[in-house]
């Protein structure tokens, strides 16, 4: 189906229910009258009694906008960044999350993201993997500035928090089919069981398919989906003081990888563009590679030279569905975890609560990283982890006071191997991680009078994090060639990229925040608040050409400090905010202003082949965030949501990173809009139908330190609509939609892979219509 052509069905729908005599006006929005209770303080209360900046989601309003995962909601989330960023590996679900202009880019296990993803509670430690498809979601909860109170380590950003369904003593379930564009087949179901009088169960499954969009020469389609996911509940009540929640879940995708197109090569020095041209890679052919005469890749006025097919040039760009690459292409993930919640009221106001957990992660992906039948750049990783969670909270209440006091424990283990296939060496980086963090905290509010109430809190955190390289080169085409670069003796088959022995950094932090809340009437409420957080540092384990001392590092350098790594990074953050909700609950009005001092930054940068993570760098990021819906009457909904961000370096190691103070944040907008609008129509039958508009925008971003225009994203908008029709009984439901309606081409994410030139770029999906059915018994 064409563009025009789903343009054409969306509208003639819309406008069906206005002119069909059976329609009459009506207003079935009373439910979104219902105030979300979150749990962001650990305790349920309601959004707008909640002193701190949140958005909340129910599954149901999701699933009303058509959203199927967890990266869907930055489309509606004022300053909110949620990519699927490969980086330099080949994972179809790897998570690049960053909240208020915070956050981490790379999925490597010895960095730590910004923004903590947790499912009940359980806290994600890694980014492959943590786009979550939504089956049987309560709620979504996304919590803005540093979290680390509560939710621990590594939420200087902020904190995305999903809360399941949980089982019930009522027998019922839905399930829905879903059928769109590209062999678009998506099935989910639920049902939940109960067992006995006190015991309850409900089980959910998922699979999603859908051809890719992007097609390689070899006949492979890259961006497709093939998820196959579960997830099985059980709830407890031994009695009426005890409950317990055991939930186990899986994951299991077989996909080709991301949808990668070949954007531009760089025939510059791969740090500095006006520099004269690497004589190696662009004069890439079977001769040279073997040792023998170099040949001209270019001819006058020509980015090529077509009688030269062994040369890496712009004939291998190919355009935005399309790639050149022979390279081995999959991404296959086994996911699981199991987590068991017990919740004990000791006695009134008292409660004690156990959150134990454990998740597995065994992935293995590859893809071409420079999108030819040449070998220039590929790239393969495995990727194992494990970790094992624990945290008791202590909570109480009363009157005026309410605390809790929390111990955490956490750690993981794991294996990444990396294999890089290079034109001047094959190789394997990558290595064994361990990390151990332990934490207490305590947060306590008293109500200093009706209207005003006060909140302290403070975490200490202890954190281990070891690496052990396991690094060697395989082979060096180059080896006996007499170049005195890449002949060199450290540069041998045979040789070790770093040390093969561990280390160890350590961590040690005390992390305070401060609030104060004010009722100005029953409807409007202001707060205050002050907080600190950190975020882990980590290894470089990315490396080359090999630290070797005395040649690529000082002599004399101790092999452990041969190994790099790098520093916590640091924020404070100050916020004025105010929480408006009429009477009737018709017109919510939320608003923030922060300022973010954020200190030893955490910077990415290319110094040679690989890409390296420094502390380079000190910044300030000031901004706002409005979020408001009005529900008018008559079946209409209206949503609006604004994000400001004004990001800037204050200082800058110019000689490290190699790029300029005034540099763009990467992947972080200016600004970010969000509206939606509505309109519910009920039917005579009983039933009603219910025609919907969203439309978000962002302004520029750059997709890397560098600000390389290459995979830069100008400023774009998109727009989705769908028409949904529901029975009187609300048991069967089908819905016809579209996304992005107006055809915007605008990037997912993008890669420079300077060293050897390529320019890599994801775009997102074209116009795509789907069509789903579903019911519930």
């Amino acid at each position: 189906m064409t563009q025009a052509s789903v343009i054409a069905a969306v509208s003639a729908i819309s406008l069906l229910p206005v002119a069909a005599p059976q329609v009459v006006a009506g207003d079935g929005t009373a439910r979104l009258l219902e105030e979300i209770t979150v749990t962001a303080r650990k305790r349920e209360e309601g959004l707008q009694d909640a002193p701190i900046a949140i958005s909340a989601f129910t599954g149901d309003s999701l699933a009303y906008r058509g959203v199927t995962n967890i990266g869907q909601i930055a489309e509606f989330t004022p300053n909110l960044t949620f990519q699927n960023n490969p980086s330099f590996g080949g994972s179809s679900n790897a998570a690049a999350v960053y909240l208020r202009g915070v956050g981490q880019k790379e999925f490597l296990p010895t960095t730590e993201p910004g923004v903590g993803i947790y499912v009940d509670g359980v806290y994600i430690a890694r980014s492959v993997g943590a786009i979550f498809d939504l089956i049987d979601i309560e709620r979504v909860e996304v919590l803005r500035g540093p979290q680390g109170i509560l939710f621990g380590r590594n939420t200087i950003g902020g904190a995305i928090s999903l809360t399941t369904r949980k089982p019930t003593e009522t027998l019922g379930g839905s399930a829905s089919l879903t059928l769109g564009e590209d062999s678009r087949a998506d099935f989910k179901g639920t049902v939940n069981l109960p067992l006995g009088d006190k015991l309850y169960s409900s089980l959910s499954l998922a699979s999603f398919n859908r051809d890719g969009y992007v097609t390689r020469e070899d006949g492979i389609d890259l961006g497709d989906d093939d998820t196959l996911t579960g997830r099985l509940a059980l709830r407890w009540l031994p009695s009426d003081q005890l409950t317990l929640d055991l939930a186990v879940d899986m994951t299991r995708d077989r996909e080709n990888g991301p949808a990668f197109t070949l954007a531009d090569i760089n025939f510059g020095n791969p740090v500095d563009p006006n520099t004269p041209p690497m004589v190696v890679i662009n004069n890439v052919g079977a001769n040279l590679a073997a040792g023998g005469p170099a040949v001209p890749c270019a001819v006058p006025g020509m980015a090529f030279n077509p009688a030269v097919p062994g040369c890496y040039d712009k004939r291998y760009i190919q355009g935005d569905d399309f790639n050149a690459g022979t390279a081995p292409a999959f991404s296959d993930m086994d996911l699981w975890g199991a987590s068991l919640s017990a919740a004990w009221a000791i006695s009134d106001g008292l409660e004690l609560r156990s959150i134990t957990a454990v998740r597995d992660l065994d992935s293995e992906f590859s893809r071409d990283g420079d999108h030819s039948p040449l070998l220039i750049s590929q790239f393969f990783d495995s990727l194992e982890q494990q970790q094992f969670t624990q945290e008791l909270q202590l909570l109480a209440s009363s009157d005026r006071l309410n605390w809790i006091l929390g111990l955490y424990y956490f750690e993981e283990d794991g294996d990444n191997i990396n294999l890089l296939d290079f034109v001047v060496s094959s190789f394997r980086s990558g290595g064994r991680f361990d990390n151990e963090a332990k934490a207490v905290y305590g947060q306590l509010t008293y109500d200093l009078s009706d209207k005003l109430s006060a909140t302290l809190g403070v975490r200490y955190t202890e954190e281990d994090k070891g690496f052990l390289p396991d690094q060697i080169i395989f082979d060096n085409p180059f080896q006996g060639s007499g170049d005195p670069q890449l002949d060199a003796p450290f540069l041998a088959a045979g040789e070790r990229v770093l040390p093969f022995i561990s280390k160890t950094v350590t961590v040690r932090e005390t992390t305070p925040m401060v609030n104060l809340a004010y009722r100005l009437t029953g409807q409007l409420m202001a707060y205050a608040s002050y907080s600190e957080g950190f975020k882990s540092g980590g290894f470089t384990q990315r490396v080359f050409p090999p630290l070797v001392a005395g040649f690529t590092a000082p002599a004399g350098t101790p092999d452990i400090d041969l190994i790099p790594t790098y520093e916590p990074e640091f924020v404070e953050v100050y916020e004025l905010g105010l929480k408006y909700a009429s009477s009737d609950r018709r017109l919510t009005i939320n608003a923030a202003v922060f300022h973010t001092d954020y200190q030893d930054l955490q910077v990415q940068v290319f110094t040679s082949v690989a890409p390296v993570t420094e502390n380079a760098a000190s910044a300030s990021i000031d901004g706002f965030e409005l979020e408001t819906q009005w529900v008018p009457g008559g079946g209409w909904v209206l949503n609006l949501g604004v994000g400001y961000l004004d990001a800037g370096y204050d200082e800058l190691d110019e000689a490290v990173t190699l790029f300029p103070v005034h540099n763009d944040f990467e992947r972080v907008s200016e600004w970010s809009w969000s509206g939606a609008a509505s309109k519910e129509f009920s039917l005579k039958s009983g039933g009603a139908v219910v025609a919907r508009m969203d439309w978000s925008y962002r302004s520029e971003f750059f997709n890397d330190s560098f600000n390389t225009p290459e995979i830069a994203q100008d400023a774009y908008s998109v727009l989705n609509a769908s028409v949904a029709w529901s029975s009187a009984d609300e048991a069967h439901r089908i819905t016809f939609g579209a996304t992005n309606l107006s055809g915007e081409e605008y990037l997912v994410t993008g890669v420079a892979g300077d060293a050897f030139q390529s320019r890599e770029v994801i775009y997102a999906r074209p116009t795509e219509w789907y069509l789903v059915y579903g019911f519930s018994f």
